[in-house]
Parts: C-alpha cells; sequence; structure tokens
C-alpha cells in the first residue's frame, strides 16, 4: 500500500474530524468551567495561567483525549466491519479491505493504553482528580464491551454516546467546577451533548436499516421499524432544545449564545422533518450529516456563549 494510501486509510480508521471535535470540546469544557467559576472571559490566560492546571497538563489531557477517541472509534470498527460491508459502508477502512483487522485491534489496544497511562499521570503529577481516570476506565470499558451490547438496540446507542461526551467531562473535570452553579451547568451540557450523540446513534440506525436487518443485527431501528426510531429520535432532539433553554435562560443570558442555538434548532428541526417524511437509506444519510453539523454548532454555541456571559 502507498504512504497516501495508507494515511488516508488511518485517517478514516479514526474518524480525524471527531478527534479535532473531541480536542475543542476539552478545551471549550475548560473554558467554560473557568469562566463560571468567575474568572474573566480571556481564552489565553485560561490556556497558560488558569491557575488548576498547568499548560503542560492541559496538553497532555488532550492527547489523551484525541486519543482515546481514535482507539474507540477504531474498536468500533473492528466490530463492525461485517455490517459495514453489508451496509456497503466502503469509507470505513476495513469493510473496502485496506487494513488489517487484527492490526486494527492492536492498533486500538496500544491507543488505549497510552490514553490511560497519561490520564494516570495527570492524576498522580498534576493532582487530578482520580475519578477522571475511573472515567477513562469507563471509556475504553464501553469501547471494548461495544461488541456485546450493540444489538440490545437503544442501550446500544446509549452506550456508544458515553463516549461522545467523554471529552467535555475530562474538560471539565480537570479544571475542577467548584460552584454550584459551573457544576450545575457542566452536567446538563452533558446531558445535552448526550441527548443528542444518542440520537445522532439512532439515526445512524435507520440509514443502516437494510445492512442490518440483513445482518440480523438488532438495531432500534430494526426492532420497531425506522418511522418509530425516527419518532425517538425526534423526542431525543426536543430535549436537546429543553436543555439548551435552561442552559440559555439561566446561565448564559446573551445573543450570542441565542444566536448558535437558533441554529441548532433550525438544524435539528430540519433533521426530525427530514427523518420522519423520508425513506431510511436517503433520509438517513442526510440527518447523519445535519446530525454532524450539530455537535459542532452545539460547541460553539456553549463555548462562545460563554465569553458573553453578563
Amino acid at each position: 500500500m502507498d504512504t497516501k494510501k495508507f494515511l488516508k486509510a488511518h485517517l478514516d480508521l479514526f474518524r480525524y474530524t471527531l478527534g479535532i471535535l473531541s480536542s475543542l470540546a476539552v478545551l471549550a469544557a475548560g473554558f467554560i468551567v473557568y469562566v463560571l467559576n468567575g474568572a474573566t472571559p480571556d481564552f489565553l490566560t485560561f490556556i497558560f495561567n488558569n491557575g488548576v492546571i498547568e499548560i503542560s497538563g492541559l496538553i497532555l489531557g488532550l492527547i489523551a483525549t484525541i486519543l482515546l477517541t481514535f482507539a474507540i472509534e477504531s474498536i468500533n470498527d473492528y466490530f463492525d466491519v461485517n455490517t459495514d460491508i453489508a451496509n456497503k459502508r466502503f469509507d470505513r477502512p476495513l469493510a473496502r479491505g485496506d487494513l488489517n483487522r487484527q492490526y486494527v485491534l492492536f492498533f486500538s489496544s496500544i491507543l488505549f493504553l497510552i490514553s490511560l497511562f497519561l490520564i494516570a499521570f495527570l492524576v498522580l503529577y498534576y493532582n487530578v482528580t482520580p475519578f477522571l481516570f475511573l472515567f477513562t476506565c469507563f471509556c475504553v470499558f464501553i469501547g471494548i464491551g461495544y461488541n456485546y451490547i450493540k444489538t440490545t438496540g437503544f442501550i446500544g446507542n446509549i452506550w456508544v454516546s458515553i463516549g461522545y461526551v467523554a471529552p467535555l467531562f475530562i474538560g471539565f473535570f480537570l479544571l475542577k467546577p467548584n460552584e454550584e452553579v459551573s457544576l450545575y451547568t457542566c452536567l446538563i451540557i452533558i446531558l445535552t451533548s448526550f441527548f443528542l450523540a444518542t440520537g445522532r446513534e439512532i439515526v445512524k440506525d435507520i440509514q443502516d436499516y437494510e445492512g442490518d436487518r440483513q445482518s440480523n443485527l438488532n438495531s432500534l431501528a430494526v426492532r420497531i421499524g425506522p418511522r418509530k426510531a425516527g419518532v425517538i429520535a425526534s423526542f431525543l432532539f426536543v430535549l436537546v432544545f429543553l436543555c439548551g433553554f435552561l442552559v440559555g435562560f439561566f446561565v448564559y443570558k446573551n445573543i450570542i449564545f441565542w444566536l448558535f442555538w437558533l441554529c441548532i434548532m433550525l438544524i435539528l428541526g430540519l433533521t426530525i422533518y427530514t427523518i420522519m417524511t423520508e425513506e431510511p437509506a436517503i433520509g438517513g444519510k442526510k440527518t447523519r450529516k445535519y446530525t454532524r453539523w450539530s455537535l459542532w454548532w452545539s460547541l460553539a454555541a456553549f463555548f462562545l456563549g460563554v465569553m458573553f456571559i453578563p
């Protein structure tokens, strides 16, 4: 395999855009805690002199999060290769035969171990809460256990979605929210991201409905049908709206946050309309893209909005 093809295979395996999103989520989450704890909303000061963790510790946290994200995505491809082939998901390197399955298993295991080591080092050297290491272990357990839980449908969706909120969790607790308002806001943001991620996982199942049904994979869409699965995804997106309103009315209270949140509402409104009116394969492909946009917009809303809290 030539170098260019080898590199592309690994970028596709890692879903490198999710790695970028994860690293930005760590920084955004840490900055949110920093401002909510009463500091001036100065991002450079937060990076270099936040008074809680040195910049080297913050960088290690970023690296650990990115590697954890890469490992979770890689191990998911390892487990899902047959289903991906059935669904003609040739954007996946294992499904199109660019990488060896045992190689992916070995490589993802190494990434898991490195991320655990880095988090353990943060706990021991930078005095980060030990709960963060336990949570990282839980994320590793989720990544590896996905193969055994994915056939349960909705529980499998929830299982995968926990991995999406891991970067936020790491970012929040690197900076140690120490006041009620910051702690409660962090929990609501985590819930918002969790509902959004779970809805997105259901949307992905709707897109993969035919292949999952042929592979006897008991996804939520296969179990109850694409339309009913779409109703549940839509309900989760409504919960995203409500969580955003709670944070907006009681904490953020500024036009910047509301402008971004309006965009998210429009994107998710389009998502709900599409999954309820179009065929599963076509509508699922569109809504998969829409919900990816909503992940980025929600991160921007919480990050940029916190700079203008009155």
